[in-house]
């Protein structure tokens, strides 16, 4: 089952299944729905989108960039353990 959540002009997705439980797919801008890759030139150190130019978000160092994504993940990987979800990805 695909799950996703929605956080700062950011979608990230994920699957969650029995077989290999959670697993981290993709980051994708709400607003078109492409692909966002973390940019990093000089000092900025952005989730920011390629194609419509959607600043999602800044941060002051790599570390703090890891640490945001980590968080993010973590908040889909409660869901997918929730009863709802486990019941529909069983069918």
């Amino acid at each position: 089952m695909r799950i996703s959540r929605d956080a700062d002009g950011l979608r990230f997705i994920a699957e969650c299944t029995i077989e290999a439980g959670f697993v981290p797919e993709d980051v994708h801008c709400v607003r078109c729905g492409r692909r966002v890759d973390p940019l990093g030139k000089g000092r900025d150190l952005s989730l920011r989108c390629r194609y419509c130019g959607f600043r999602g978000k800044s941060f002051w160092s790599e570390a703090d960039l890891h640490v945001y994504i980590a968080e993010q993940w973590n908040h889909l990987r409660m869901a997918c353990s929730h009863p709802s979800v486990i019941m529909a990805a069983r069918g």
